[in-house]
């Protein structure tokens, strides 16, 4: 029994609305904390973004995997874009299955809401939670 498969509240996926409210939230948090910080649409690389969490559940993937190959999903990612040591390192907000199965199927981009701040660099609870888990890459995280 799988909590995706079986689970009629669990099969409902991201959609460009559900998405939109995510990102509208994450913003609103940032500018409620002081932190200016803009968004753009754009192509990001998928194989050097970072995870902000720690497993992959594999009866969603697989359904999600289907679903991009599909060409179901095209909705973008939401990233956090940060520049430090002399590179830019990019934190994956939502999307990590997505992203997973993009990189399998062998592409190499997706099309992304890219967060950055104008001030800077700036604190991120995204950041934190990605290296308490090891800032390990979406391609490398562990299937559960």
């Amino acid at each position: 029994m799988s909590p995706w498969t079986d689970n009629p509240e669990r099969s409902k996926f991201v959609t460009s609305e559900s998405q939109q409210r995510m990102l509208d939230e994450v913003m609103t948090i940032y500018g409620t904390m002081g932190i200016p910080i803009e968004c753009e649409q754009r192509p990001v690389p998928l194989h050097g973004l970072i995870a902000t969490q720690d497993a992959i559940e594999a009866d969603k993937f697989a359904i999600v995997r289907r679903k991009v190959e599909a060409g179901e999903l095209e909705i973008p990612v939401i990233v956090e874009e940060h520049f430090a040591d002399d590179e830019y390192r990019r934190y994956l907000i939502d999307g990590h299955c997505r992203v997973r199965a993009k990189i399998e199927l062998g592409q190499r981009s997706t099309a992304a809401y890219v967060l950055w701040s104008p001030a800077g660099d700036f604190e991120s609870n995204f950041v934190r939670i990605a290296a308490q888990y090891g800032d390990v890459l979406v391609r490398d995280l562990r299937m559960v």
